[in-house]
């Protein structure tokens, strides 16, 4: 009878033990399963944007182009454009690029002390704040030119931003402004 009970204690013991580490992997299961659904839930309220009904989605309607003018150049040459981007908005403006039927080509540019100058593939105006291309540090540089712009000309232009155009016309100056 000794043995029989023996056997059965043992039994007991292997029996709790497996119970146990079945306990612990369901406990790690359980873990992994809240931290993956919280993980889930950061991610999702982190994207999604609260709907507001006095506050529609800014499709850059509140894009201000100001300063506008350029520098005179010949056929073949290339015109400095000034200019300053005022977002208004609510979102960022991400500025792709600009085209003009008077260049080939059109670039954002700049130079950070006396450094080399670097082009931008296209830039960011952030929500409520300006890019100023007016400064010996960032401007755009039309050409080749397909026609000279003379001083007392004025030509049109397009910014193509990530979500519209916007349309204006640059004032040819003199080359100081």
């Amino acid at each position: 009878m000794l043995f029989a009970e023996l056997y059965a204690l043992g039994r007991f013991f292997v029996l709790e033990t497996e119970l146990r580490k079945e306990r612990n992997r369901m406990s790690k299961l359980i873990s992994q399963t809240v931290i993956w659904t919280a993980l889930a839930l950061t991610v999702a309220l982190g994207v999604a944007r609260p709907a507001s009904a006095d506050r529609p989605p800014d499709h850059h309607g509140k894009i201000i182009v100001e300063d506008v003018w350029a520098t005179p150049a010949g056929e073949g040459g290339h015109s400095v454009l000034r200019l300053r981007v005022i977002n208004e908005g609510h979102d960022h403006a991400h500025l792709l690029s600009i085209e003009t039927p008077v260049a080939k080509t059109a670039r954002i540019v700049g130079r950070v002390s006396d450094h080399k100058t670097a082009t931008f593939d296209s830039m960011n105006v952030r929500a409520d704040s300006e890019l100023d291309l007016t400064t010996d540090h960032m401007w755009i540089d039309i050409g080749p030119l397909i026609r000279a712009v003379k001083p007392g000309e004025s030509f049109p232009f397009e910014l193509v931003f990530s979500r519209s155009r916007l349309r204006a016309e640059a004032h040819v100056h003199g080359a100081d402004g």
